[in-house]
């Protein structure tokens, strides 16, 4: 039992992911809001005077991230805290002693779950908003401008991020209400810090997660102070490693 490989401790857990009901539901309302978002954007647009650009109708349709980031945060969350609310974690480092590879395959399965998902969200959401104006005489905004694919890709790039620190937290908090909590502190509650200062709040703001994704990842060009759209999305996912890597050694430090 102490041979596991990551392998075989990945597989493993990806047959737990897709056995839990909560994945499906929070997996289907990542899509469904994202979906919803866009169209619901689209529709507004579609009487909205002046005339909406393609860049407009894109920044826009990919605002249901707000609450996808959320939903796919929760998922990483759960992978680890569901098993410490049935008590099954016990059983897994039973059969897994290393700790840190059941936390890898975790976080290894979450996140390309969570990419997966994220990537099929963040099309949706283009979709959406593209369907719902058409017969208008806005202009559509077409994938095959680097520029709108661009921004696509790195939203579903920033909500699998999202999912991995929703994974680490779950490893440091191993409560899932609580580590839901603190998950929806550490996106919302930055923002609303950095607000407070302003302007003057831009060279901390460029490091917040909410407005990386509102200002630089969802949208076709970032607002001047911020970072470019994929330099956010490294950063979250370095705001991921440095949550797993507290959760790892946390893991390792105390009982199951």
């Amino acid at each position: 039992m102490n041979g596991y490989g990551f392998r075989r401790v990945a597989r493993m857990e990806w047959i737990k992911l897709r056995s839990v009901r909560s994945a499906w539901w929070l997996t289907t309302a990542t899509v469904v809001s994202m979906a919803t978002a866009g169209a619901g954007v689209g529709l507004g647009y579609r009487s909205h005077t002046p005339v909406a650009t393609a860049a407009q109708i894109l920044n826009n349709s990919l605002g249901g991230a707000i609450l996808a980031q959320l939903l796919l945060g929760a998922l990483g969350v759960l992978v680890v805290t569901g098993e410490y609310g049935t008590g099954q974690i016990r059983s897994t480092f039973a059969a897994v002693p290393r700790r840190g590879t059941v936390l890898a395959a975790k976080a290894a399965v979450c996140g390309g779950a969570a990419l997966a998902v994220g990537l099929v969200g963040s099309l949706a959401g283009y979709v959406g908003g593209q369907l719902a104006i058409r017969g208008t005489v806005i202009p559509a905004a077409s994938l095959s401008d680097q520029v709108i694919l661009r921004a696509v890709l790195l939203t579903g790039g920033y909500l699998a991020a999202t999912a991995l620190i929703g994974v680490g937290v779950g490893a440091v908090v191993r409560h899932s209400g609580a580590a839901i909590g603190t998950l929806f502190g550490l996106l919302f509650v930055p923002m609303i810090a950095v607000g407070l200062f302003g302007e003057d709040g831009i060279a901390v703001g460029r490091f917040v997660p909410l407005l990386m994704l509102l200002n630089s990842v969802a949208v076709t060009s970032p607002i001047p102070g911020l970072f470019a759209g994929w330099i956010s999305v490294l950063l979250m996912c370095g705001y991921a490693a440095v949550a797993i890597l507290c959760g790892g050694v946390l893991l390792r430090l105390r009982d199951a």
